[in-house]
């Protein structure tokens, strides 16, 4: 009996320093093996805040319905067209977690209303996330430019590119999470000194929404509803990627691609030219069909801009990954923008 027991004993001897043995070859060692890292409420509610806000963003949608309301002018409640692009950098210098935020309105992406660079972190002592602001102080076209993000690579806090902005303070507001300002006295209004503004956020999964709060300076009294502005919502864009075709009047394959373009179903565009000199508009929506009372995902060309007549009209499920069509003059074929559709477009028509 003391053999079989001194066996065994010697068998899980050896079991054990083979473990150790292999560790050591790894690298390492039983006492080298983090610890599992406990996260606070706060920094698991940043995680997935991360995971979630960035994205492209537009209201369209909302602009629609100020036109049902007949909200036709700033004074009777008339949001302005915004667009926004949220996007996750590795700044190392201003931390673990960094969004980029780029902003236009009226449709324009050669105008950025907004261009700053999010800190965020979980602030403990506040019980909330807290957002640093860095404000690039000369605002260009980046993103809504099509061009990359590079210029960003070796910036800094201290850069002579950004200026501080005010602190905003993050915290989960139902299904979204909120943000205000943290000081309403840090922000002025350009066009009234008296003013000081609570520049609001709210992030979800599929939404984003501002708002400025205005309030007076010297008193600190928040300034009655009708001098406020309501909040924008903007609804997160899903981008695509589509070949518009052209008849081929020579010989070989019936089409030839005239475009590979990016678009977005939150009011994306495209302009071109037809063969007979006619100008187009190729136009993207996710939206909200009225007599349907449902959402519903439309593409369509219209005949000069988007306010000419309405040439051709297709429609799908929300969340679709393909969509187009085909009259006979024209085919457009759209489809989600991964690279394997990229690749599969460009494998669709090779040499045009």
């Amino acid at each position: 009996m003391k053999t079989i027991k001194i066996k065994t004993g010697l068998l899980v001897l050896l079991i054990l320093m083979a473990w150790i043995n292999t560790l050591i070859a790894q690298g390492d060692t039983p006492s080298e093996i983090p610890p599992e890292r406990i996260y606070s409420y706060q920094e698991r509610e940043l995680e997935y805040l991360m995971t979630i806000w960035p994205g492209e963003y537009d209201n369209v949608e909302q602009m629609d319905f100020d036109g049902y309301l007949k909200k036709d002018t700033p004074k009777k409640g008339k949001h302005v067209r915004s667009h926004s692009f949220a996007r996750r950098l590795d700044l190392p210098a201003f931390g673990n977690y960094v969004i980029y935020i780029e902003e236009y309105e009226n449709d324009n992406p050669d105008i950025i209303t907004k261009q700053c660079i999010y800190e965020l972190f979980a602030d403990e002592e506040a019980n909330a996330i807290r957002v640093k602001v860095h404000h690039f102080k000369k605002p260009i076209p980046k993103l809504s430019a099509m061009d990359n993000l590079l210029f960003l690579k070796d910036i800094k806090p201290n850069s002579a590119l950004l200026k501080k902005g005010c602190d905003m303070l993050m915290e989960r507001d139902g299904m979204s999470f909120r943000g205000k300002t943290e000081n309403t006295n840090c922000i002025n209004s350009s066009s009234n000194s008296q003013l000081s503004i609570d520049y609001q956020i709210m992030v979800g999964e599929n939404e984003y929404w501002f708002n400025e709060i205005k309030y007076n300076k010297v008193t600190g009294n928040r300034l009655p509803d009708q001098e406020q502005s309501t909040w924008s919502k903007l609804e997160k864009a899903r981008c695509f990627v589509c070949m518009i075709d052209f008849p081929n009047k020579e010989n070989g394959r019936p089409t030839i691609t005239k475009y590979y373009i990016p678009i977005h179903d939150q009011g994306g565009k495209f302009e071109f030219d037809y063969d007979d000199g006619r100008h187009m508009v190729l136009g993207m929506r996710n939206t909200w069909s009225l007599g349907m009372q449902r959402e519903t995902f439309v593409i369509f060309i219209q005949e000069g801009s988007q306010k000419g007549k309405t040439l051709i009209y297709s429609w799908g499920n929300p969340g679709a990954d393909r969509i187009g069509f085909n009259p006979g003059w024209i085919r457009v074929q759209c489809d989600l923008d991964t690279p394997e559709n990229r690749k599969l477009q460009y494998g669709l028509r090779p040499g045009s």
